[in-house]
């Protein structure tokens, strides 16, 4: 669609995981479908070299007990560059926690509509993939 228009994809942005939380068997896929999803969207609009930034969800703290909502957390952690466990995302995957920015509610109640917490996340996810772009130009 983009074809021929001058479009260029640099990055994606991901910010979800709620409904996974529900089930089980999804929140013990999750990682693996990430890792998937990740590499499917740059194979799929042809951008082998996009930039990926991972939001996680805001009520889930670091230190949750173990469950589903902490399985996706891990997941989502786990994926970022800096970590290791994924050497192909050394440089071009960033996790964004988001647990200090949420202003409270859940992703299920759209964090009570609070503008502030949508604001901030957005904020510090365009932080993240600016990150990402100018380490590419610095190399």
């Amino acid at each position: 669609h983009w074809k021929g228009r001058g479009y260029k994809i640099e990055g994606f942005a991901w910010w979800q995981g709620d409904k996974d939380r529900y089930n089980e068997a999804h929140a013990v896929q999750y990682e693996k479908n990430l890792v998937r999803l990740i590499k499917t969207l740059r194979q799929e609009f042809k951008a082998p070299k996009a930039k990926f930034v991972v939001a996680t969800l805001g009520q889930t703290a670091k230190d949750t007990e173990p469950g589903n909502e902490k399985l996706i957390l891990n997941a989502q952690l786990a994926v970022d560059g800096s970590t290791g466990k994924y050497p192909e995302h050394t440089g071009n995957v960033s996790t964004v926690y988001t647990h200090p920015l949420s202003q409270g509610g859940a992703s299920n109640s759209h964090y009570n509509g609070n503008a502030q917490t949508y604001m901030d996340v957005g904020i510090a996810m365009g932080e993240a993939m600016v990150e990402l772009l100018n380490n590419n130009i610095k190399k």
